[in-house]
């Protein structure tokens, strides 16, 4: 008898380390969740998810990454499989994918349609990930965070810049704009990216009249002001900063510097005046947490990123030694570069690889950076250049072991797949954006590919490199500003939109469209007691309620009938995009109020201000002359008028790191003490960077040019005088400058009458000389001198 129990205590025991070792959890009615994991590392998704139905359980199931109690927010559904009765359906995490970071458990929700309610006690089966495996962090954990994006494609609207010109990037404008807004509603602390900022579209000869960076370049910073992320960007350059004057047999450039030069002066890289001085576009910065390093890589070499050597011997010594000096320092290492390598690593298929113009070994400085990154395997390399789509998995590879980590980045402007896999293809769509949260802790990274017009996590685009890095001692705190007001102010902080004294006090809530009496009221209408936009409930209105409605209409979490109620900002009779685009807009201080919460008839422009489809968010507006930056006021009403009238003046600065210090203190209602500090350093960034409300431009002329005009004018064809334009006075010898007002003009045209240039950029915030180099269609090509 004890030997039949012993046989079947054992017996016991052998199903229950099956059970285990397969990860069966069963939670309601006979629905189970099995997950055979094909990595064993901690924090790796890798493997397949089973969903396990009983005999009369069949159906479709939607699985989630979960804490203990809800599915984790922002996340898309990890798959959705369809289950017979007493059958089995799975979903593959692909290679590299990560368990994200603060997922315990999963949850199978069993419905014909995304749930709505996605707590535990919703769930069809739970499965508990096992303590070895999940990472389990906590927001305290959290070292810190950044949105990595790239090729986001910003397109001149000059117009058509040639003879056949179709946009290629339809929604450049709507998708930056989702970007930025989903940083910020993500709350990272800086956003990198990897290059093609703007598309400086190609013409019809050959490149001799391409200028069309500087209005890209100022469209693009108008909504990094004009949006609601307020932390510092650090960009690397792409290819299309540098398409000018290519030759098409040979696919050589005459001039790749000038777009390099232009770049540099624009974003300001790490916001020292130093690095823009030194005229080159690769550079370091410093993560103040933890030290660790980020390293923007340039290229060097044109638009053709397949024919030419992209990095100075110089540019690689200076990689090299930098990462030789910390490869074992206990810091991570990033590197930004934007070009992706032919046959060898992420961004492309490396048996039969579609994109055309990747780095080729043919060229000797891709096979030493090749060699860098093979000796230097602890460092992750961040690219991007082929657009393709994180569904395609072409986004992640170590090649084997032998090499750094190499993750691609798919585009903001606009993603690209590959049907047959023999062509690409451009999609058009207005909500595909895509681009990577990531997260840093003390042993792992969490890249998390996003959708980033919906702000939603992708899981099978969400993937873990095992690094290692740590706090450093903590800072001291920020000594008080040298400069005292001459009194203490005694006003509290002031709300964004503070109430005006004209308007009624809040009482009880009206219905959304109530009926309008025959006369006018003696006493003002009351306003409803709940917020306009608050669709999430927790009595704000914020960026999560205007992605709150972008998942409503996608299908991911629906939103309740009262939810969907406050959503109709737009006083329309269903819910759509346009009201999550109201929201932006407010919370972007664009519109002051929403078209519901006045007498739509009467709404005029500011209704039509609520985007409709295709329609362009941001109209550049010129730098002006209106205010002139001044020493801090001495009470934090007046110090609020000075920062929005600085704001609203030097958006060209908006890259820099102090402009958008004094963005965040402005838009967060911040005290006096740190307004003053963001103001008075914004105010030695104006100093240091800027010329002025207006900046002279110099000219070498042809030599036998014996006068020299200069004609200026913008995209929307307003000039500073007609042609010849405005007479250039000579400095010495063949030299020659014009005055022109700082930032309002795009392009120049240097002429003598008979002879011209091509059409030159404006728009920096600097002075730059010209100088001409040959000749193309009886134009002289104009470069930076």
């Amino acid at each position: 008898m004890k030997k039949k129990l012993a046989v079947l205590l054992s017996i016991v025991l052998v199903i229950m380390v099956v059970f285990l070792s397969a990860g069966i959890v069963t939670y309601a009615a006979g629905s189970t969740i099995t997950y055979n994991f094909a990595k064993a590392d901690k924090g790796f998704a890798e493997g397949t998810i089973t969903v396990n139905a009983g005999s009369s359980d069949g159906g479709t199931y939607w699985l989630y990454w979960a804490g203990d109690n809800d599915a984790l927010s922002g996340f898309d559904p990890i798959g959705k499989v369809s289950v017979a009765n007493s059958g089995s359906a799975s979903v593959t995490m692909p290679k590299y994918t990560a368990i994200p970071a603060k997922a315990t458990k999963i949850f199978a929700f069993k419905g014909s349609s995304a749930p709505a309610n996605l707590k535990i006690s919703n769930a069809a089966a739970v499965y508990t990930i096992p303590s070895d495996k999940a990472l389990a962090k906590k927001d305290s954990d959290l070292l810190y965070s950044f949105a990595s994006y790239s090729d986001m494609h910003i397109e001149s609207n000059s117009g058509t810049p040639y003879s056949g010109w179709t946009a290629k990037y339809p929604y450049d404008e709507v998708h930056l704009t989702a970007a930025f807004n989903s940083a910020a509603a993500r709350g990272v602390d800086f956003i990198v990216t990897t290059g093609d900022h703007v598309n400086n579209q190609r013409n019809d000869n050959n490149g001799g009249n391409n200028n069309f960076f500087a209005e890209e370049w100022n469209t693009y910073l108008k909504l990094l002001a004009n949006s609601n992320y307020t932390g510092p960007v650090y960009e690397a350059i792409g290819n299309h900063e540098l398409w000018n004057y290519e030759t098409d047999s040979n696919k050589k450039p005459s001039d790749w510097k000038t777009g390099s030069n232009y770049f540099t002066a624009i974003t300001g890289l790490d916001s020292t005046k130093a690095s823009i001085d030194s005229g080159k576009a690769y550079y370091e910065i410093t993560e103040p947490v933890t030290g660790d390093h980020f390293l923007f890589m340039a290229l060097e070499g044109g638009f053709y990123t397949d024919a030419n050597n992209e990095f100075s011997d110089a540019q690689l010594t200076w990689l090299e030694n930098k990462l030789k000096a910390y490869q074992n320092d206990g810091k991570n290492t990033f590197i930004l570069e934007h070009a992706n390598f032919n046959k060898w690593g992420s961004g492309d298929q490396i048996d039969n690889p579609i994109y055309d113009i990747p780095l080729k070994d043919s060229n000797t400085a891709t096979l030493k950076l090749k060699n860098i990154l093979q000796k230097y395997k602890n460092a992750v390399i961040l690219t991007g250049h082929t657009h393709f789509k994180f569904s395609l998995q072409l986004n992640v590879s170590d090649n084997n072991g032998t090499s750094a980590t190499m993750i691609h980045n798919s585009s903001v402007g606009g993603v690209r797949d590959i049907q047959n896999r023999t062509t690409r293809v451009n999609d058009k769509s207005r909500d595909q954006v895509e681009g990577y949260f990531v997260e840093v802790y003390d042993n792992a990274t969490i890249f998390y590919g996003a959708n980033l017009y919906y702000n939603s996590v992708m899981p099978s685009a969400t993937y873990i490199v095992a690094q290692n890095t740590s706090a450093q001692d903590k800072p001291q705190p920020t000594e008080a500003p040298t400069q005292a007001p001459t009194q203490a102010p005694t006003l509290a902080p002031i709300p964004t939109n503070p109430p005006k004294p004209t308007e009624p006090p809040t009482q009880a809530p009206i219905p959304t469209n109530p009926p309008k009496p025959t006369e006018a009221p003696t006493e003002a209408p009351a306003e409803p007691s709940f917020i306009w936009g608050d669709v999430d409930g927790d009595e704000a209105l914020t960026i999560l309620d205007a992605t709150a409605i972008q998942r409503h209409l996608a299908d991911i979490n629906k939103l309740s009938a009262d939810a969907v109620a406050r959503g109709k900002v737009t006083g329309e009779e269903q819910i759509s995009i346009l009201d999550a685009t109201a929201i932006q807009r407010k919370l972007a201080e664009i519109i002051t109020k929403f078209p519901v919460e006045k007498d739509i008839a009467s709404t005029g422009a500011e209704y039509a201000e609520i985007i409709p489809d295709g329609a362009e968010i941001i109209d550049i507006v010129p730098v002006g002359a209106e205010v002139e930056l001044e020493e801090a006021a001495a009470d934090l009403n007046s110090l609020r008028t000075q920062a929005k009238s600085a704001l609203d003046k030097y958006w060209l600065l908006a890259s820099y790191d102090q402009y958008q210090a004094m963005k965040k203190a402005y838009k967060e209602n911040a005290g006096y003490g740190d307004l003053n500090a963001a103001y008075t350093a914004f105010n030695t960034a104006v100093k240091d960077f800027y010329p002025g409300d207006t900046v002279d431009i110099h000219f070498t002329a042809p030599s036998n040019w014996s006068s020299v005009n200069a004609y200026v004018y913008n995209n929307d064809s307003e000039k500073l005088s007609s042609w010849p334009g405005k007479a250039c006075t000579k400095v010495s010898g063949n030299i020659w400058k014009v005055n022109v007002p700082t930032g309002k003009y795009n392009y120049i045209i240097f002429n003598s009458g008979s002879q011209q240039t091509n059409d030159l950029a404006l728009g920096a915030v600097k002075d730059f000389k010209y100088k001409t180099n040959g000749q193309t269609n009886g134009k002289y090509k104009g470069v930076f001198g």
